[in-house]
């Protein structure tokens, strides 16, 4: 990416992008961590543009699916749960993932530098958005949504990803805490 954005050096560059995001840490009093997430998401966007790569990747929200690597199954629940069909494996290898995030038409969500490092994402056959590991799962999903300008939708089941539907509430009477059962009526 620091050769992307024109740096001719790429281990000056991320000397210059820690002491940038050390100043900033110094100044706003944030962690380090956050702050360099910070400067990582300015450059990731000026190469984005520079490249032309998000008008090619960047699909209609109301089609935006999503794979998410096997370290980031918490954020796909979230994404789940703000109405974003995510599919998360917890032992999936990167040949799988690539494999079939391309047979299913959908982005790549991962924590993994070198998997951005392969031909089909840097070449953007496969769309795939980097986030920095360190990151809670709430700026992950803050992160995703700004990159990709999503809004809320319908939930989904955080679980398994189905589009929810109503039921009756004696069919599921067995699975609601008894409290729960006395005060509430739609499931």
């Amino acid at each position: 990416m620091l050769k992307q954005a024109g740096a001719r050096r790429a281990e000056k560059g991320a000397d210059w992008l820690v002491a940038k995001a050390h100043r900033l840490s110094a100044s706003s009093r944030l962690p380090l961590s956050a702050t360099l997430t910070q400067v990582y998401q300015r450059l990731q966007r000026q190469c984005l543009s520079r490249n032309g790569y998000q008008k090619r990747v960047v699909q209609p929200p109301a089609v935006r699916r999503f794979w998410c690597d096997s370290g980031l199954g918490g954020l796909a629940r979230w994404l789940r749960a703000a109405g974003y069909d995510a599919l998360w494996h917890p032992r999936i290898d990167d040949d799988d993932l690539l494999r079939k995030s391309q047979a299913t038409d959908r982005t790549i969500l991962t924590t993994d530098s070198m998997l951005m490092e392969r031909r089909v994402i840097r070449d953007c056959v496969i769309p795939a958005l980097w986030l920095p590991p360190t990151l809670p799962i709430p700026q992950q999903l803050e992160m995703v949504i700004a990159e990709f300008d999503l809004g809320l939708r319908e939930p989904r089941c955080m679980s398994c990803g189905d589009e929810l539907r109503r039921v009756d509430k004696d069919t599921v009477r067995d699975r609601i805490p008894p409290r729960t059962l006395r005060w509430l009526d739609e499931y």
